[in-house]
């Protein structure tokens, strides 16, 4: 599951804007954006880089809120 994980993230990192286009398509996906993932990430499947682009997505925005939440508790004490 690393390799795949690692996989999808370096395609999503590779192609943003078509990884997008595929995660935010509801019913049918963009034939363009397929085919350029298919092209620049060979043996990547396609739903993979959605998925896993957007559980680093989810871990990112995670990290951030707790960044915030500690800033906050930092200011708030007078620590600054």
């Amino acid at each position: 599951m690393v390799s795949k994980f690692v996989g999808g993230l370096k395609c999503f990192l590779k192609r943003p804007v078509d990884s997008m286009r595929i995660m935010m398509s509801m019913d049918t996906r963009d034939p363009q954006a397929v085919e350029a993932i298919k092209t620049h990430c060979p043996g990547i499947d396609v739903e993979s880089v959605g998925f896993y682009a957007g559980i680093f997505l989810a871990v990112v925005f995670l990290a951030f809120c707790i960044l915030a939440y500690v800033m906050s508790l930092f200011y708030g004490a007078g620590g600054i």
